[in-house]
């Protein structure tokens, strides 16, 4: 009886942890892509020996992007691995999303005001993505930028940019697809769009990464 009792237990709490993103999985099965995925990253992180996967599922005052530098300089440091032996990969999603979005996106519709967001340069709500690149007397070494030129990958949310476009088309009376297909085409550079969130979490690991929270 004390078996089946865990047993049980491990039951419920596996389908509880299953409820937590029912809706974006639910989304994704009914999102159209309208073409093949971008599923190159897979390939760049197969090859390298250290890889991980952090879920960037809130801002956290870019707590993520500290977490991928700590990991490309420890694994140096220990490791003497080189940027090109180790593959931090970012997935932007549900509340940390507009981490993914370009500065044009942030200055459009406010997103400093909304997310409480500060820019260190001004003291003002941020109008850029102040994890995108640094500027002034700003540190550069866990900017989105920086981290992708030692190899990061981002990738963000279809259903979470696709939820975001609705928001704002409320927000601003527009049309909703085409402020989702703004919104789709204003990434940050180099970053690519997956159909979920859950999806580049499971294939990330599917290819070798080691899973990392991102808060």
């Amino acid at each position: 009886m004390t078996h089946r009792r865990q047993f049980l237990a491990q039951l419920t709490a596996g389908a509880a942890a299953l409820t937590l993103d029912a809706d974006e999985l639910r989304a994704a099965a009914s999102t159209s892509s309208g073409g093949p995925w971008d599923t190159s990253w897979i390939d760049r992180v197969a090859a390298a020996q250290y890889r991980v996967v952090f879920n960037g599922s809130e801002i956290n005052d870019g707590v993520a992007l500290d977490y991928v530098s700590t990991f490309l300089d420890q694994f140096h440091e220990v490791h003497n691995a080189s940027d090109a032996e180790t593959r931090a990969v970012v997935v932007f999603r549900r509340l940390g999303t507009q981490m993914g979005l370009n500065d044009a996106m942030w200055e459009k519709f406010g997103f400093g005001d909304d997310l409480k967001i500060v820019d260190p340069t001004t003291h003002a709500p941020a109008r850029r993505n102040v994890f995108w690149t640094a500027r002034g007397s700003e540190s550069g070494g866990n900017k989105i930028d920086t981290l992708q030129r030692r190899g990061m990958i981002v990738l963000v949310c279809n259903v979470s940019l696709g939820s975001i476009g609705y928001r704002l088309a409320q927000r601003t009376n527009r049309n909703v697809e085409e402020v989702r297909s703004e919104i789709r085409a204003n990434l940050v550079p180099g970053a690519i769009a997956v159909p979920s969130g859950i999806y580049a979490l499971i294939r990330a690991q599917n290819a070798g990464c080691a899973y990392m929270p991102g808060t």
